[in-house]
């Protein structure tokens, strides 16, 4: 199956904003203007909203590196967030503990 793209290019001057719909706080939207004038609008419920959140403040601004080890240290970084972010407290605790403990 092969899915359609657009790309958009949103650019300084346009505006970026995101917030609940209207008083519905289960319903975000995702609100870019392009360079165009066009406005786009994507809407998430609440969970995945809370998950693009958690991956934008958890995970460092991407980079192209050109070491291998860097690159493979970026992966497992991301993999951590992304397991994180489903773990339990239990499991939290004992990630923790294994990388050093918990300050």
């Amino acid at each position: 199956m092969t899915l359609d793209v657009t790309r958009y290019i949103v650019g300084r001057t346009a505006s970026i904003s995101y917030g609940p719909t209207g008083a519905n706080v289960e319903a975000w939207e995702l609100r870019f203007s392009t360079r165009e004038d066009e406005r786009i609008v994507i809407r998430l419920d609440r969970a995945d909203m809370y998950e693009l959140w958690t991956e934008v403040r958890g995970v460092p601004w991407p980079t192209v590196h050109n070491d291998p080890e860097r690159r493979e240290k970026d992966e497992l970084v991301r993999e951590l967030v992304e397991r994180a972010n489903v773990a339990d407290a239990a499991q939290l605790r004992e990630a923790l503990d294994t990388l050093g403990g918990r300050e």
